[in-house]
């Protein structure tokens, strides 16, 4: 049975997404969708766990409010993920034995959390032991769950590297020399009935996912060792594949990647033609899918960072907080 608090956190998701399709009615949706929003974070905010069903009803009650949140223009969708999480990290061993759904509930909540950090080089709540999300598919990262433990890694030493004096930050350097590796070693592992279990355009997707996830992940880590305007040529292949997989995927499948707004975001970052950069504008309602708001978000960061760029700024991955307009870029 609906505890209040999730029949309120369903009330105000309804209102945001029929609010984000329909102008004519999307004040009054808004309205409705925040009073039930408070309500349910208000919940949220005095939750105790005290069994295993309470984990999943706080797992559904966060993923709820991360997508109210994702489409409404004051939302704060990574500080909801970040209070679910630090909620359920002491259970952080329990959370492998529960059911698939609600694992991927968990995982959503990650990958929200984690977009979040790698852009401003925070250090998320959790990391994902890679070994138990082997042979998984997860229904929003689908083959590419497992790689969040070096994405959590490539956080750590953004972070590090962000706060770090010059005696430091060579220490760090080599650190991201073996996360790394351990990316170009990363591979899905599917389960042995995949290609039975899944149609041909949902393979597509999943596997071009898991590219995406891993060509971003050494983007990233190649910007952390070397500022933008520096060593560019890498950088711009790296982004041009990453472009490459959505396009592809679009043209076989008609649909978006989930999750993967983060990892387009920091391809567009490398792109510095006035063309492309109107393509790659133009793409963004096919790639960033998930709410209007999420694209006013990932338009807002991007064009304040290829303003810097333009300027003659050079800074590092870790610096982008002084010069991306705040906000994640969306799912």
């Amino acid at each position: 049975m609906p505890t209040p608090a999730l029949k309120h956190a369903a009330v105000a998701c309804a209102a945001a997404l029929f609010g984000d399709e329909n102008d004519e009615y999307a004040k009054t949706s808004l309205e409705i969708g925040h009073r039930r929003a408070a309500l349910a974070i208000s919940s949220l905010r005095s939750f105790q766990i005290s069994n295993e069903q309470d984990i999943a009803t706080l797992l559904i009650l966060g993923v709820a409010m991360v997508t109210f949140a994702m489409h409404v223009s004051d939302g704060q969708a990574s500080l909801i993920s970040h209070y679910t999480l630090s909620l359920i990290k002491p259970l952080a061993q329990n959370i492998y034995t529960l059911n698939s759904a609600m694992i991927d509930y968990w995982m959503c909540l990650v990958c929200t959390e984690t977009s979040e950090c790698l852009l401003k080089s925070e250090v998320p709540s959790m990391r994902v032991d890679p070994c138990k999300r082997t042979h998984e598919v997860d229904r929003y990262l689908g083959l590419s769950s497992s790689i969040f433990a070096q994405f959590y890694d490539i956080c750590e030493a953004g972070n590090s590297l962000k706060n770090a004096s010059m005696a430091t930050a060579a220490r760090v350097v080599e650190n991201l020399a073996s996360i790394k590796v351990a990316v170009d070693q990363w591979h899905t592992t599917p389960p042995s009935d995949f290609l039975d279990q899944y149609t041909q355009a949902e393979v597509v997707s999943m596997l071009s996912q898991a590219k995406i996830f891993r060509f971003a992940a050494l983007l990233i880590i190649h910007r952390l060792q070397y500022p933008y305007g520096e060593q560019d040529r890498e950088a711009s292949m790296l982004g041009r594949a990453i472009i490459d997989e959505f396009d592809m995927v679009l043209q076989i499948t008609q649909r978006s990647v989930p999750c993967t707004a983060l990892p387009y975001l920091a391809a567009c970052f490398e792109i510095v033609e006035s063309d492309s950069r109107n393509a790659a504008l133009g793409k963004m309602k096919d790639i960033v899918t998930f709410s209007r708001q999420s694209r006013v978000r990932f338009e807002k960061t991007l064009t304040s960072v290829w303003k810097a760029r333009d300027q003659g700024y050079r800074f590092h991955w870790f610096e982008l907080g002084q010069y991306a307009a705040s906000g994640a870029p969306g799912k």
